[in-house]
């Protein structure tokens, strides 16, 4: 029995390894302004502010974006 447990707590932390890997590309992924725009995840405040300071040519992860948002809401923004 004991033998079990520690194959399936092996198969199980691969399993939360391949998790971890799919949400640290999903993280990483990074996307046009065009896209933030069209994001049903972010509120219509949310996509002004990006549309207002994020570059056309350039891409942001979501975290990125996110700072902007916040960096415009302190009144930071440039």
């Amino acid at each position: 029995m004991k033998g079990i447990g520690g194959a399936l707590a092996m198969f199980t932390k691969k399993e939360q390894d391949s998790k971890k890997t799919e949400a640290q590309q999903k993280n990483n992924q990074k996307y046009s302004k065009v896209q933030f725009a069209e994001s049903r995840q972010l509120s219509r405040i949310e996509k002004d502010i990006l549309a207002a300071v994020l570059l056309e040519q350039k891409t942001y992860t979501l975290q990125e974006a996110q700072e902007h948002i916040q960096q415009f809401m302190n009144g930071e923004a440039q």
